[in-house]
């Protein structure tokens, strides 16, 4: 009897034991696993934040793309309005009572300012195009301003001067075509938006420079060849005279 119990305390004894030592393998495999699902999540973070940057990329790079093609449709709309201004330059410069009238009126390098007149240039740049003095350039500029043909925007250079870029106004050129064709020069001579104009008394014999406002302001109003005071003229005077020389 008494072996008999030692035998079932051995027994039991030998199955607690490894009952213990089955627990303490089975955390082995649990702990494992923990590693392995940590192991996993941190290369699904790394794959998701590389998945992120590339799409960030992918992102910027259609941005970029989006960006260069606006650029390239501004460009392209640009030279189709500079093409259009051209062809309406060119088409009124085959007008021979246009081109008598402008070269009578103006002077003979009006024609050439004009056919160079496809994107804004200052006076400078036109004289040097056109290997003539710059007062002549100004001169034609500021006739074909009076009649409102050619227009200019102000700009400052880097030392921070004043420049004027000038340009056809081709709604005006239009107009103005129009109406020579139709016989109505006295009509065009004078723009009008304007009711001062200025001349130079011992100038305008010779050259018929007759200056709007706005030119004779830009030249402090004194003549631009000889440096004289130039002369205020009322638009019914200025008519007058204009029709005197005719």
């Amino acid at each position: 009897m008494f072996i008999y119990l030692l035998c079932v305390i051995y027994i039991g004894d030998f199955l607690a034991g490894n009952s213990k030592t089955h627990a303490k393998k089975s955390k082995k495999p649990s702990y494992y696993k923990k590693q392995e699902k940590k192991a996993k999540a941190n290369k699904t973070g790394k794959t998701n934040k590389t998945n992120y940057n590339k799409r960030a990329v992918s992102r910027s790079a259609k941005l970029k793309e989006k960006q260069k093609e606006k650029e390239k449709a501004e460009r392209a709309a640009m030279e189709a309005e500079r093409n259009r201004q051209m062809e309406i330059v060119r088409s009124t410069l085959e007008n021979d009572k246009f081109v008598e009238f402008i070269t009578s009126n103006v002077g003979r390098y009006a024609i050439e300012v004009m056919k160079r007149l496809g994107t804004p240039k200052t006076d400078d740049v036109l004289a040097a195009e056109l290997n003539v003095k710059v007062n002549e350039v100004r001169r034609v500029l500021n006739l074909l301003g009076g009649y409102g043909i050619a227009k200019y925007d102000t700009n400052k250079d880097k030392k921070g001067w004043l420049t004027f870029s000038w340009y056809i106004d081709t709604e005006k050129l239009t107009e103005f075509a129009t109406k020579l064709g139709d016989n109505q020069e006295k009509e065009i001579s004078l723009p009008e938006d304007c009711d001062d104009f200025f001349i130079c008394e011992k100038c305008y014999p010779s050259n018929k420079v007759v200056l709007p406002f706005d030119s004779a302001f830009e030249h402090s109003f004194k003549c631009p060849d000889c440096g004289r005071p130039l002369k205020r003229l009322s638009k019914q005077e200025t008519s007058n005279l204009l029709s005197a020389y005719a």
